[in-house]
């Protein structure tokens, strides 16, 4: 097996599993009212509850945009999301003292680091130098 098709697998693999707690988590917080312990945590870290339709909606998009591949911008926009989020809630967890749940976050951060780098790797488009136009 070479090892551009090793690298696609394994980002198909890495990306899949991520999308479990993110856009799957998304699925969970946009259609109830979210797992009681997330309401308890939300709270304790003061953050209404209602923030839990917002980033429901925009974790079930970013999953969309990541998975289906249709446009190499808006899938760094949806990285860029998930990464604001990961960053947030480890930064959320650190500021209350809750330093113990804040390597969660912070994996799914490293998970999302390794995605995107074996994405932009064999991405048949150069997403940089799609930015400049002339």
């Amino acid at each position: 097996m070479d090892s551009s098709k090793r690298n696609k697998i394994i980002y198909w693999v890495v990306t899949l599993l991520l999308m479990v707690p993110g856009a799957g988590g998304g699925v969970v917080e946009l259609f109830t009212s979210g797992p009681e312990s997330v309401a308890l945590t939300l709270v304790a870290l003061g953050y209404p509850l209602y923030i839990m339709k917002i980033l429901g909606i925009a974790k079930v998009l970013g999953g969309v945009a990541i998975l289906s591949g249709k446009s190499p911008r808006l899938k760094e926009w949806a990285y860029a999301g998930f990464t604001f989020d990961f960053l947030g809630a480890t930064a959320s967890h650190t500021l209350a003292g809750d330093s113990a749940h804040a390597i969660f976050p912070f994996g799914f951060f490293v998970v999302l680091m390794v995605s995107y780098a074996l994405w932009y790797k064999t991405s048949a488009t150069p997403i940089l130098s799609s930015l400049h136009t002339k």
